[in-house]
């Protein structure tokens, strides 16, 4: 394949394939594990552009895929934002929806792009069986969300994006990676468990950082115990399973199930 890819390690949890139409991400997110994946410095990683003939080798791979009957989900994406500012200009993540639904592939949208999403709700809306739309929550309160990720959409705009998507028949699920604040992950499944039809949890992962140590440090952030990861799952299951929502821990998060029962 050219430009669709099988993740590895922990994104495999997400998708067994991926795009990225984009180099870069402008989120500034401090806990960004894709500057280090991609060897890019930081600083120049927030330089985002088109990668070249992108959706031209989108095509030839969806093509392939379909001839082959791979229906396996393709997911947009891990180390850019399918709706990142530029996306207003170019237009290619609603070109690549496009040729994903011309040839019957199943995709899914993972954004912190807030309502600039809702341009591509058109086609999304009226493929339901194709497509999932999904954002990522980390925390419920704008003054953490500015800290931590300086750039990205508001988390009001990303939740309202999401009972819109939910409203008009699209089907809806939530990214919550990395748990920073375990509280702070609990009341955001309380505030959208009624328009989200799944949940994919994982934990604060390269607390090792050191320069998201120095960081970490320079805010006094405590990381959780064992026994916060250990509660935070246990109430997280609990209030999922009372309501029947879909819901999967990612591996490293598993071990706290253990004596959970369901």
């Amino acid at each position: 394949m050219r430009i669709v890819y099988e993740p590895r390690g922990r994104a495999l949890e997400y998708a067994p394939l991926a795009v990225s139409l984009y180099r870069g991400c402008p989120h500034g997110c401090v806990y960004c594990f894709a500057p280090a994946s991609t060897n890019t410095k930081r600083e120049a990683f927030l330089k985002v552009y088109p990668r070249k003939d992108a959706l031209r080798k989108l095509e030839l791979d969806c093509k392939e895929l379909a001839a082959a009957g791979d229906q396996r989900e393709i997911l947009m994406s891990f180390t850019c934002d399918p709706y990142n500012p530029l996306e207003r200009d170019t237009g290619d993540t609603r070109s690549a929806i496009e040729i994903l639904i011309q040839y019957g592939l199943h995709f899914a949208i993972l954004t912190k792009g807030g309502y600039l999403a809702e341009k591509d709700f058109d086609l999304l809306g009226t493929h339901p069986n194709l497509c999932r739309f999904g954002v990522t929550l980390v925390f419920n309160n704008y003054p953490d969300k500015k800290l931590w990720e300086p750039e990205t959409a508001t988390e009001f705009s990303r939740i309202e994006t999401l009972q819109r998507a939910h409203r008009i028949g699209i089907r809806t699920w939530v990214s919550l990676e990395p748990v920073v604040y375990p509280a702070q992950t609990l009341d955001l499944i309380r505030q959208t468990i009624r328009f989200v039809d799944e949940y994919r949890i994982g934990k604060f992962n390269h607390a090792d950082n050191p320069e998201l140590q120095r960081f970490m440090n320079s805010i006094k952030y405590l990381y959780p115990f064992e026994d916060e990861w250990r509660s935070f799952v246990y109430d997280a299951k609990a209030l999922l399973d009372k309501t029947g929502s879909r819901y999967i821990f990612k591996k490293d998060l598993q071990p706290y199930l253990q004596g959970v029962s369901r």
